[in-house]
């Protein structure tokens, strides 16, 4: 017996077609891809057949996860790339250190186990993309050998690290306009937008040259938020509040984890506990480290009476020229540090700012920062998958960038502010309100790509979706 397809016309078909098996909707020995089983025509080769079916499975899952792909995505595409080459009771697996597989070859009484383990996480869109196209054309649109589809994979994956003054360059000055954007945002000018830049540029200097002299990450993001610490409180004697603000929260948010988090929330969803755990570890020792340096310095002011003024939220008057601005800025800032193709920056910065508008007009109409913020945060997240289906790619590099200016800032500076002056038990208390509205926002996020998910597969499972057995 054999089965077609699902019809699909959404972003990567290979993810659609494989949830249902991954979330039990299926039986264990279901196939459905385009490649036929191979069976045992009595080569000798059929072991080593399967290694190399193994090799590209685990590397193409690796990729996944280590360039900012959920679990889940990652365990789809080793399976269906094992699958579609021949494999048989393939059980792919990912932590956050590591994935694997076992699997049958053709022919083969003994099980086949491959793993491979991730040394180094980096948000790369560009790449992303380029693995999710292979898999979508190993899954039977293009019709890939097995040599071929590996020797694409070394093609996207083997590619030489770049090198010139403006590789070193690119990160430190994108993360700088991530933190003009976010001063903007949050009612800076000019002048505060430049100190920010300044501040972020050091900031990233300084942790990616500790970086490469092997200094761990929570030292590096420790070290990386104290120029905008440093910078607040020198202008704080001749600038009003808001500046000094601006300044903190754009040198906090711009090192703030926001793709682990919203990941790790993803993961956690979908049943994927210990990815889930050990990224949502990974962003919370970034989030203790920037806050680590931001309180060290601020408190040393404090020691010496620079104090940072804590002021009110801004209200709806102040956010209809600069802020809207720096909302574009920070969008397209983040979509560019994470290497999204240029043709995603506009619609990026779109949602980023219609999301930024209506956050603001919710807080006006009396919305709590969780509720308002995860409604927000599941219509971007909703138009960015609407998007990403009418181009036939992922939404990921979309929805990052659109709920970045949706961060709470202000409230993450109002307990810096408090643990630094000695009020612990309000700063931990903000911190924890802090936590609550990035997972509501995660959440939001998340939700959107189910609902997305689920009324494709009612439309396609439906009389007149597409759907069709032999």
């Amino acid at each position: 017996m054999s089965r077609t397809p699902t019809r699909n016309d959404g972003p990567d078909p290979w993810l659609a077609q494989a949830l249902p098996r991954l979330r039990g909707l299926e039986p264990t020995r279901s196939y459905g891809y385009a490649g036929e089983l191979l069976h045992d025509d009595g080569r000798m080769d059929m072991q080593a057949y399967g290694a190399r079916v193994g090799d590209l499975a685990t590397r193409i899952g690796e990729a996944l996860l280590a360039y900012g792909a959920s679990a889940e995505e990652a365990v789809a595409g080793m399976l269906v790339t094992a699958e579609t080459y021949g494999l048989s009771y393939c059980e792919p697996s990912v932590t956050l250190a590591e994935v694997s597989l076992t699997a049958y070859a053709p022919g083969e009484l003994t099980p086949l186990h491959t793993s491979r383990v991730i040394r180094k996480h980096a948000t790369d869109f560009r790449t992303l993309a380029s693995i999710h196209r292979l898999v979508d054309r190993i899954s039977g649109r293009a019709g890939l050998s097995l040599d071929e589809a590996r020797a694409q994979a070394a093609r996207i994956l083997d590619v030489p690290a770049p090198r010139g003054r403006w590789a070193r360059w690119r990160v430190p000055v994108q993360t700088a306009f991530v933190a003009a954007g976010v001063s903007m945002v949050f009612g800076g000018g000019p002048r505060t937008a430049l100190c920010s830049f300044v501040a972020g540029l050091l900031g990233a200097l300084l942790s990616g040259w500790l970086g490469r002299h092997g200094v761990p990450a929570f030292y590096r993001f420790a070290v990386a938020s104290m120029p905008a610490a440093v910078m607040a409180l020198a202008v704080s004697r001749v600038a009003p509040p808001s500046v000094v603000q601006a300044i903190v929260i754009a040198g906090v948010i711009g090192l703030l984890p926001t793709v682990t988090f919203v990941s790790a929330v993803q993961d956690a969803l979908t049943g994927h506990y210990l990815t889930a755990m050990g990224r949502l570890l990974d962003a919370l020792l970034v989030f203790a480290a920037v806050v680590t340096g931001v309180v060290t310095v601020l408190g040393i002011g404090h020691l010496v009476g620079l104090d940072v003024p804590i002021v009110a939220s801004a209200t709806r008057a102040e956010y209809l020229g600069a802020p809207a601005l720096g909302a574009v800025v920070f969008a397209v800032a983040v979509a560019a540090r994470a290497r999204t193709p240029r043709r995603d920056w506009l619609p990026a910065a779109a949602l980023g700012l219609g999301g930024f508008v209506v956050s603001v007009e919710f807080r006006v109409l009396g919305f709590s920062s969780l509720v308002g913020t995860a409604l927000v945060a599941a219509a971007v997240g909703g138009a960015g998958h609407l998007v990403a289906r009418r181009r036939r790619e992922s939404a990921v590099p979309l929805v990052v960038p659109g709920i970045a200016p949706l961060l709470p800032g202000g409230a993450l500076y109002v307990a810096l502010g408090a643990l630094a002056s000695g009020r612990t038990t309000m700063g931990v208390g903000g911190l924890v309100n802090v936590a609550a509205v990035t997972l509501a926002l995660a959440v939001g996020v998340g939700l959107s790509g189910e609902v997305g998910q689920l009324v494709r597969r009612v439309r396609a499972t439906s009389p007149s979706g597409g759907t069709s057995r032999r």
